[in-house]
Formats: C-alpha cells, sequence, structure tokens
C-alpha cells in the first residue's frame, strides 16, 4: 500500500505524527507484536492508535482490511473511522473498526453452530431481561443492599436494568 495511500492525507498524518511525545511515538514506531495503550478519557488515545495505524499501512505490506480496531463505545468507534479518513483517506472504510460487542456479535453470528444451534440469534426480549435480573437478584447474598425481603423483592430490576445501560454507554 505505502506511500500512495497517504498522498491526499499525509500532511495530517506527518502533523499528527509530530504532534506525539516521545512515549506515543513509540507506541507507534514499533510494529511487531502488540502495543498496549493505557491513558484517561481525553488524553489522546483515539489519535495515537490512528497514527499507529497510518504508520503500519504506510511502512508495511499489512492492508487496511488485515487491521482490526475494538473499543467501548460506538462514539470511539465514529473518532477512530474519522480519524483515520484524516490520516489514510478512503481507505479507511477498510479498516475493521467495531465496538467490542459488536465484534463479539459478529463472530458468534458467523460461527452460530459453536454457540448452541443453528437458529439466527436474536436479541433478548423485555420479558427475558426481566427474567434474567430475577436470577440475578435470586442469587444475591442475603445481605445484599438490593435484595429486599418484603414487598416487590424484585424492585431493583429497573434499577440494574438502568446500570446496565448506563454502563454500555460509559464503557
Amino acid at each position: 500500500m505505502g506511500s500512495d495511500l497517504f498522498n491526499q492525507s499525509n500532511n495530517q498524518f506527518d502533523s499528527a505524527y509530530q504532534a506525539l511525545n516521545p512515549k506515543q511515538k513509540e507506541g507507534v514506531d514499533l510494529i511487531d507484536g502488540p502495543v498496549m495503550i493505557i491513558a484517561g478519557p481525553g488524553t489522546g488515545k483515539t489519535q495515537l492508535l490512528g497514527v499507529r495505524i497510518g504508520h503500519i499501512l504506510q511502512n508495511t505490506d499489512a492492508q487496511a482490511h488485515n487491521i482490526l480496531c475494538l473499543t467501548y463505545t460506538e462514539a470511539g468507534m465514529v473518532a477512530m473511522r474519522k480519524r483515520l479518513l484524516k490520516f489514510i483517506g478512503a481507505e479507511a472504510y477498510n479498516v475493521s473498526i467495531y465496538t467490542y460487542h459488536a465484534f463479539c456479535n459478529k463472530i458468534i453470528q458467523e460461527n452460530v453452530e459453536y454457540f448452541g444451534g443453528y437458529r439466527e440469534l436474536q436479541l433478548i426480549t423485555d420479558l427475558e431481561m426481566l427474567e434474567v435480573l430475577k436470577e440475578i437478584v435470586d442469587e444475591f447474598p442475603d445481605e445484599h443492599i438490593l435484595k429486599r425481603w418484603k414487598g416487590d423483592i424484585y424492585y431493583e430490576r429497573k434499577s440494574l436494568k438502568d446500570l446496565f445501560a448506563t454502563m454500555k454507554q460509559e464503557s
């Protein structure tokens, strides 16, 4: 792929690379083997990974369709795609970028025979969700704050469901 991939986006890629600190450049420049990036929100992880992908595509014979990016949120997925579009142009659409959930779902759908059947897997229904939450509450130890002993003992199901939704959005 090499340099012709970067003709239009080269200036933005070069500027982004030059703006990295020495440790970040080390993460980008290391091509062989995995690199772990640990940093808090807003510290430039998406930028760093975008530059790393561009660097790999520019300096190896790797193809964009051979790269997999996983992120926790759809917002992270969109941000990564936008960065890559700036750095490598339309070839960014060939990089596989998924949330962890979407990637795992893709693997399951492509290999459904290994996951308990041949039917198309579907999202859990609201009734099934209530049953799962009921089972969770039933498994809480007796002294658990979300386990009630009078009235509606499953009163906290909605709170649990809301908590799971919040965790999914924030992670």
